[in-house]
């Protein structure tokens, strides 16, 4: 498919020989697992033999109407400094005419603040901006340790002297059982939380993670002085890039500072491996609990943003139409609320 002679390759299963991805969340491993828990089909399109890459995961509306999304986490559309702008909208360009084609009348984009972006694509809308997301660069454990704030550092002192410990491993089937110590942890904090429905994962989920994945796919675990894991975290690396993904806890451990324990040791993973960065993500708001408290652990703020933008006007208006009468919602209502795609809002 072509726009302004731009070529753009569309990968599903695997990537053609030789095509290197920016991060993880490119890859088909760690797509087919997001689409398996969002209940679409992932796909990559990609120009300029892989200077542009943007991975997407494509959701029936109704009938042979379709939405698309980047896959949860952070990848948006990937646009190499060696790109000139004309080069990158030709890009974008030839991606929207290729998606039309597919019937796509949408289009959410979760942008990387990791690796380069362009958001300056014309129709393109801001959802969320100034969201901040906290990334380690530690050169050592010692710098790694200076870093921390130091009631940071005292949590996790106390976690030690009171007789946890914690370790980084690869992750078994056993890992992501539904009995699982990581699963159990996971649910019932996000149960705690109150956390919406794309927060729980069922076991497809966690089945194609592993396998898209394999052995850049780590679990770091605290256990208590009688050895139950009281807090536990799914870690994935890629390249020299280490990303905290899903994590669980006790309320009680964590008091005692199981989960600065957890971090510390992920942490000194990811020097004891050579890798540049250790990507902690940020909140569920900008800057609430989650986010202050990874902020104790050092470390660059970064800024994520959610863009969306919209393929078909005249369709996804109607969707939206047909949306607020479903919610007995008026349609500015639903665009006021900035959820996007507005026909998929209307509901907590």
């Amino acid at each position: 498919m072509n726009s302004n002679e731009v070529q753009i390759r569309i990968h599903r299963d695997q990537l053609r020989d030789g095509l290197s991805s920016p991060d993880l969340y490119f890859l088909p491993g760690y797509g087919r697992a997001a689409a398996t828990a969002d209940g679409g089909e992932w796909i990559l399109l990609e120009a300029f033999d892989g200077a542009w890459q943007m991975p997407l995961i494509l959701r029936t509306v109704l009938g042979q109407t379709r939405d698309a999304m980047s896959p949860y986490g952070y990848s948006g559309v990937y646009a190499s400094p060696s790109l000139t702008p004309v080069q990158i909208q030709q890009a974008w360009s030839a991606a929207v005419t290729c998606l039309r084609e597919f019937g796509v009348i949408s289009v959410l984009l979760r942008h990387s603040p990791l690796v380069p972006q362009s958001y300056e694509f014309p129709g393109l809308r801001s959802i969320v901006s100034g969201h901040p997301t906290i990334v380690l660069e530690p050169a050592d454990s010692d710098t790694a340790w200076s870093d921390m704030e130091s009631r940071c550092r005292n949590q996790t002192r106390k976690a030690i002297k009171s007789g946890y410990t914690g370790e980084v491993r690869q992750v078994t089937v056993q890992d992501l059982a539904p009995d699982s110590s990581f699963r159990r942890l996971y649910e019932q904090t996000m149960t705690r939380h109150e956390a919406t429905s794309q927060f729980f994962f069922g076991d497809d989920y966690y089945k194609q993670l592993l396998y898209g994945l394999g052995t850049n796919l780590f679990i770091a675990d605290v256990r208590d002085p009688a050895g139950a894991v009281v807090s536990s975290t799914l870690l994935m690396r890629h390249g020299q890039r280490l990303h905290y993904h899903l994590t669980g806890s006790n309320v009680s451990d964590a008091r005692m500072g199981s989960n600065n324990l957890m971090i510390w040791t992920a942490t000194k993973f990811a020097v004891e491996q050579g890798l540049s960065q250790f990507h902690l993500g940020g909140g569920l708001d900008q800057r609430d609990d989650l986010f202050r408290f990874k902020r104790k652990f050092g470390g660059r703020e970064l800024d994520y943003r959610v863009s969306g933008f919209i393929i078909d006007e005249t369709a996804y208006l109607a969707r939206t139409e047909n949306r607020a009468k479903e919610c007995n919602v008026t349609i500015e209502t639903l665009a006021d609320s900035n959820f996007f795609p507005a026909y998929r809002g209307g509901t907590d």
